[in-house]
């Protein structure tokens, strides 16, 4: 074989190695089941009316009377009917029509002429299809979906991949905690496109340069709440933030970077660092929620070499660490001794180290047998703050309200006897590692609450009081 060949027939070796790789996206039916692509079948012998056999699929499988749409259908539910008598399938001819209009498929003995009113279907071990009259008591195939594999969906084939937190399966349900880092979409399908960033610097004169800077992306103007160059404290600059930047269409921001010479020094809005050899760095953040760090937001660093001042630079991007251990300070209510504390979305468990970006939610549980403190207090006012108490980020009203509808935090009500959260992605403030969290526990005020039972109150947050707030 010459190395030509030896090349093409590798290349083959290698496609034919991924598409079984591929393969076997849809889960094997349960024991006793036969499938046909993503189907599953199964002959039940108990000898029923066609209504009943109906609801006996539906309610000891979540299924129905099995559909025939080809020939490879037909043949495996004929293997299950082989033997035994005729057995009902989902088809039924009513009033004129077919319940499958248009009938695509079909193997009835001769021409069929539907009686009036209803006329129901059997399949016979031969495979040919014959009317029936719907009260006749039969056998019955029924069928159900076989699921695709953890990791895939598709409405027939299983052949979309999804990429869910933790690698929670969609099953064409989405994914119930978000994506993986880098994919987004209802299913995380789609792979999430980054910002390309293209910057040149200009010396305009002696002493004076300025570095201007492009942003491009789909939509990036309403994806990203804010955006600006980053401080030596890590926090955007409020002298050179989105306010500054230049929109020139939907999905392009520039900015505009003057550099002075003050005294031999060089000076500018937008902070930026020197390193060796007379250049200068810029780091600009764009943020997916503003006011916190996000696992969704991103970084770009821009150069500027002062000796190639004309020149036009391509920078690339640069990712943000998409996994970090934080470690996270749990804060204690100590009034009426109830405890505070951030859990797994699922398990309920205190947890004292989160990934950026993981999800959460905020606990709060309230002594057990004390009929004085639980039915009336409830927490209100829940806030992150940085250990020192100089950034605070606000979570909920002095109401109870959510303040931030971006946020999955939601409003903090009992679930299962817990009082607790939605789940949020983990945060942290700008500048800190870690993060307290605390709730100050209230009695709720009559007007904003509603009784469900006698001893557990609801908040209502009506659009009137969320008005009244703003005010």
């Amino acid at each position: 074989m010459s190395p030509e060949m030896e090349v093409v027939f590798t290349l083959m070796l290698l496609s034919l190695l991924a598409n079984i790789a591929d393969a076997g996206r849809i889960q094997e039916c349960t024991q006793g089941w036969k499938r046909v692509n993503r189907k599953c079948y199964k002959l039940m012998e108990e000898e029923l009316t066609r209504v009943k056999a109906y609801r006996r699929c539906l309610k000891q499988y979540n299924g129905s009377l099995a559909t025939i749409a080809n020939e490879e259908e037909n043949e495996a539910v004929q293997d299950l009917v082989h033997g035994h008598n005729d057995s009902w399938i989902a088809l039924r001819h009513l009033y004129g029509r077919y319940n499958m209009d248009p009938l695509t498929f079909s193997k009835f003995e001769g021409r069929p002429i539907p009686r009036r009113g209803q006329v129901c279907v059997h399949i016979s071990p031969n495979g040919s299809w014959r009317l029936a009259r719907c009260n006749v008591h039969s056998p019955f195939v029924c069928e159900r979906r076989a699921d695709c594999d953890t990791g895939w969906f598709g409405e027939r084939n299983c052949d979309g991949r999804c990429h869910c937190y933790l690698n929670y399966g969609c099953h064409n349900r989405g994914c119930p905690y978000g994506c993986e880092p880098g994919w987004t979409g209802y299913m995380c399908a789609q792979r999430r496109k980054k910002t390309k960033v293209s910057s040149y610097c200009l010396k305009e004169r002696e002493g004076e340069y300025s570095l201007n800077v492009s942003f491009t992306r789909r939509e990036l103007y309403s994806t990203y709440v804010t955006f600006g160059a980053v401080d030596a404290k890590g926090v955007i600059s409020p002298r050179c933030k989105k306010i500054n930047a230049q929109m020139t269409r939907r999905d392009e921001i520039r900015f505009r970077v003057q550099v002075h010479n003050v005294s031999g020094v060089l000076e500018s809005k937008c902070p930026f660092e020197t390193l060796s050899g007379g250049i200068l760095q810029w780091t600009f953040r764009l943020e997916k929620k503003g006011g916190i760090e996000s696992f969704e937001d991103e970084e770009h660093q821009v150069q500027c070499d002062l000796s190639e001042a004309d020149g036009v630079y391509d920078t690339q991007s640069i990712e943000i660490e998409q996994i970090r251990e934080r470690s996270l300070i749990v804060a204690t209510q100590t009034r009426v001794n109830i405890r505070t504390y951030v859990a797994y979305p699922d398990a309920l468990e205190p947890v004292a180290n989160v990934s950026l970006g993981g999800h959460a939610r905020l606990v709060v549980t309230l002594p057990e047998g004390d009929d004085f403190v639980n039915p009336f207090f409830y927490p209100r006012a829940c806030q992150a703050l940085s250990p020192d108490g100089k950034v605070s980020f606000p979570l909920t009203s002095p109401y109870g309200c959510r303040k931030h509808y971006r946020f999955g935090f939601g409003i903090m009500e009992k679930v299962s006897g817990v009082i607790q959260s939605g789940t949020f992605p983990m945060f942290r403030l700008p500048g800190y590692t870690e993060l307290v969290f605390s709730c100050t526990l209230v009695v709720p005020h009559l007007n904003h609450v509603k009784y469900q039972a006698p001893v557990s109150v609801r908040l209502v947050c009506t659009d009137r009081i969320n008005t009244f707030l703003r005010r």
